[in-house]
């Protein structure tokens, strides 16, 4: 491979005052431990609260325009390109990996996940575009065996390498969590505030608890175009029993990790969530639906609770569940964060990802 001065990775905003989503966590976390590369950042995508207006979509078209001078101008770089299989993000960077996939640029997909990874009924162009971006040599990077084999059957994807998610654990190593078996559970949900996160169905289950007087404090943090619709909902249902934190990072993420027990996250999609791992790292329960890549690392009854999408009675059992059996919650928990220790080691990681880019 011919010397390369650095590395443009596309993602959403850094700035988690504009966006906390997974792939910009990815992001920072690859330019963050990665000492052998110089990174530079190219910002594509919508923030978390802002709404597609006339605004947004000039913002869009400079992107563009940035990327066309990047594509002649650019050289002796690798573009690693995030993105999450979705009719929006297909739309707005199908174009930008076409073109660079047409001027012969150095180029790592890498695939976060969404609606059309799992989805096997799609509109034509929307497979048609799939397959002509993935069918490719560019070296593509999914997050599980079953991602690969689902990209590889459907677009005829090549050079498609497995690397799961990773994140920092040294705080977490620190931690150990202890049993109270006479303090509620703390439940716990963190990242972007939309539906398809299946929030509608924590906000049902936890009205019965409320409606049955089960004790426990709900933890909201994060933003998201929903945010104030279910921040409002939350609140008038259940009082004092719920608590928004907003967005948070450092400490004061770091703290609320280890003060709830409980993360729910009943997405109706996923690739595989950092904050899925970030809160199991931290000996927390996952109560998760097994869509994407979770299944491969939440198994039901051994570090986790698995429960079916669209269901708020699943979420409802398996609180009354860790509620009643605080010593089981300690067990699962345990579980979780050991296997995040085995698994998910960051130095691995960056050493995985650097052959992938020796063969871009």
């Amino acid at each position: 491979m011919a010397d390369i001065s650095r590395i443009v990775i596309i993602s959403p905003s850094l700035d988690i005052s504009k966006n906390i989503g997974g792939i910009s966590t990815v992001a920072g976390f690859v330019i963050k431990n990665n000492k052998k590369y110089n990174y530079s950042h190219f910002e594509l995508g919508k923030y978390d609260k802002e709404k597609r207006s006339a605004f947004y979509l000039l913002r869009i078209l400079k992107g563009w325009i940035n990327w066309f001078f990047l594509m002649f101008r650019g050289k002796n770089i690798i573009l690693h390109f995030n993105i999450a299989l979705e009719k929006r993000s297909l739309i707005r960077d199908a174009p930008l990996l076409l073109l660079a996939h047409f001027l012969k640029k150095k180029l790592v997909i890498h695939i976060h996940g969404g609606f059309y990874l799992e989805k096997e009924e799609m509109p034509k162009w929307i497979k048609t575009v799939l397959t002509s971006i993935l069918s490719g040599n560019e070296p593509k990077i999914v997050l599980s065996s079953l991602e690969q084999e689902l990209i590889v059957r459907k677009y005829q994807a090549k050079n498609v390498f497995v690397l799961p998610n990773s994140l920092d654990t040294e705080e977490a190593k620190k931690f150990k969590r202890v049993c109270l078996t006479e303090t509620p559970l703390r439940l716990l949900f963190i990242g972007r505030i939309v539906k398809d996160k299946g929030i509608e169905y924590i906000f049902e289950a936890l009205k019965v608890l409320r409606e049955r007087e089960v004790s426990f404090k709900f933890i909201m943090a994060g933003s998201g175009e929903d945010k104030d619709e279910y921040v409002g909902r939350f609140s008038e249902t259940l009082g004092e029993s719920f608590e928004y934190r907003g967005v948070i990072s450092g400490d004061a993420k770091t703290d609320l990790l280890k003060e709830c027990n409980v993360f729910l996250l009943p997405s109706f999609y996923e690739g595989l969530p950092i904050s899925l791992l970030e809160c199991m790292s931290f000996a927390q329960v996952p109560v998760v639906t097994d869509v994407g890549s979770i299944k491969n690392v939440v198994k039901d009854g051994l570090n986790g609770i698995i429960i079916r999408k669209y269901s708020s009675e699943d979420i409802y059992e398996a609180i009354i569940k860790l509620n009643t059996e605080k010593d089981l919650m300690v067990t699962l928990g345990t579980a979780a964060q050991e296997d995040i220790f085995n698994f998910f080691n960051p130095v691995k990681y960056i050493e995985e990802l650097n052959r992938i880019y020796d063969l871009a």
